[in-house]
């Protein structure tokens, strides 16, 4: 089947109309209880925009402006695609709030992100009003019903036509937050055309058709996401969302996976082990896979090879990338199986940008074995950390190459050594953020967290790669039965440490600062 492949398109929504004038009957995106086809999504998602600018925009005659924040609150569903596109189409960029978080994280996002309006499920709206937001808000499933309805005025159609024109491949298209060192939390803001060039790559050259159906795990506040919607709407491929509850029962999901008749998995590392690490494949195969794809963590030898070994015919392939750069900067195409004690390669680079190690007197790494800091240059760089021009200035940085020319740079803080045959391997965190279950966390805002609770005085968090384990340790004279169920309340449930340990002290280094090395020795040794 010939690729439909968008290279000419100008904007992001130039892309998803081609797809749905050349798709409209195909399914676009299906959950549990809902299915959109393109030529429905472009509708629903036009009416919906039609309905924001008329709240946006009042005055008739009005200006319109464009790469203004909307937050989208709601659980993964048809609805919040819709949502998306819709903001889209009202000029501005979009940020989803995973419902699952805290009312105080929440807070803290709205705060940083000042949005212009925020979308809400019904059912979130008591959670939006604790966080404590007073803004503009629409309700997301009066929209969905509106848009069904078809009742919306020529004047606001109007309106969005006006809203259409002035759209740029410039304009910012995502905001995803990150944790931050200093307890707010990071807006990795990434333009239209950074996704472009990337999806545009990433469907070549994973040969992604219409005949694809793309099982979606992670929520839309996480960038895999990113991949999956719109390498969907680039070639007209189908999007499957998978809820988040059916990962606590395999047999459902592997149901779910292979009654739709899925094809391809991006997904974080700690979902595939959910399948692999609890012996799903002993209650059905999806034999149906082309390929899984991968990212967010190391992978497990022993789990890969549990894929391997039942889908002998599907391709795998180690991503890696953070969120500045736009998903992803290397792919590993894995083409054998891997002892115990190897790792994975990073692979070669995606076309239009590059990577270079650089130690620590920014100096490239050249030989074997030295571990030297993963730095990206070249095109799908973010555009900011939205609303924080401190750490944006720390870590997007110009770096002179050895010609004299100067290039916009992302320090990334993970490091990687180079393998006897020349590969990049992943060799860890620069400092202290950590990427668990599929995360990017840091271990300062934890220990901010847990300092500020009753009872503690000091705390420090160690992280346990080889088993995944986030631990606490912390002196004061709270019991550590309080100090989780304090902690539960205030961070996602993937930031709350697995253990928690009261102690009388802690050792200190050489500069009188906690002694990390020896906490994580404790942890190994339990």
């Amino acid at each position: 089947m010939k690729r439909n492949i968008d290279n000419a398109s100008k904007t992001i929504l130039d892309i998803f109309e081609n797809t749905a004038v050349i798709h409209g009957k195909r399914l676009a995106a299906k959950d549990p209880v809902r299915e959109l086809t393109y030529g429905e999504l472009f509708e629903q998602a036009q009416r919906m925009a039609a309905e924001v600018g008329e709240i946006l925009y009042p005055e008739e005659d009005g200006e319109v402006e464009t790469g203004f924040p909307i937050a989208i609150l709601a659980e993964k569903s048809c609805s919040e695609l819709a949502a998306v596109l819709a903001s889209i189409y009202a000029g501005s960029f979009y940020v989803c709030i995973n419902p699952e978080q805290t009312e105080s994280r929440i807070s803290s996002i709205l705060n940083v992100l000042e949005p212009r309006l925020v979308i809400v499920e019904d059912k979130q709206t008591e959670k939006l009003s604790r966080a404590g937001y007073e803004g503009k808000t629409l309700s997301l499933d009066a929209l969905v019903e509106k848009a069904k309805a078809g009742n919306t005025s020529e004047a606001a159609m109007m309106k969005l036509i006006k809203i259409r024109r002035e759209i740029r491949s410039t304009d910012p298209l995502y905001g995803i937050f990150t944790s931050g060192s200093t307890g707010t939390p990071k807006c990795v803001l990434v333009e239209q055309q950074s996704v472009m060039d990337f999806i545009r790559h990433f469907v070549e050259i994973f040969e992604f058709t219409e005949e694809d159906v793309i099982g979606n795990q992670a929520p839309f506040d996480f960038d895999v996401s990113v991949k999956d919607i719109y390498s969907a709407w680039m070639t007209g491929a189908s999007l499957l969302l998978i809820p988040r509850e059916y990962f606590s029962t395999p047999p459902r999901l592997l149901d779910y996976i292979c009654d739709n008749h899925v094809t391809n998995l991006t997904w974080a590392v700690s979902a595939l082990c959910i399948i692999s690490g609890l012996k799903g494949f002993g209650y059905r195969v999806p034999t149906e896979l082309k390929r899984v794809m991968f990212s967010g963590e190391v992978m497990p030898i022993k789990q890969l090879t549990i894929w391997q070994e039942n889908l002998p015919e599907t391709k795998f392939v180690n991503l890696y990338g953070p969120s500045e750069i736009t998903c992803n900067c290397t792919y590993f195409p894995i083409e054998r199986r891997y002892g115990k004690e190897e790792k994975l390669p990073l692979g070669k680079v995606f076309p239009g940008r590059s990577v270079v190690l650089l130690d620590e007197e920014d100096r490239p790494v050249k030989t074997a074995g030295l571990p030297g800091e993963i730095c990206v240059m070249g095109e799908s760089l973010a555009r900011e950390y939205y609303h924080n021009p401190e750490q944006t200035a720390k870590h997007f940085v110009r770096y002179t190459e050895d010609d004299g020319t100067t290039r916009r740079m992302y320090r990334t803080g993970d490091l990687a050594v180079l393998d006897e045959n020349g590969e990049m391997v992943f060799a860890g965190r620069k400092d202290f953020q950590i990427k668990h279950m599929g995360h990017r966390i840091e271990l300062e805002e934890i220990e901010l967290q847990m300092n500020a609770l009753e009872g503690v005085r000091q705390s420090c968090c160690s992280y346990d790669a080889k088993r995944s384990r986030l631990s606490a340790y912390y002196t004061g004279d709270a019991a550590a039965s309080e100090v989780h169920r304090q902690l539960k309340d205030k961070l996602p449930a993937y930031m709350v440490p697995w253990k928690f340990h009261h102690v009388k002290e802690f050792h200190l280094n050489k500069n009188g600062k906690i002694d990390r090395k020896v906490l994580t020795e404790l942890e190994e040794t339990e």
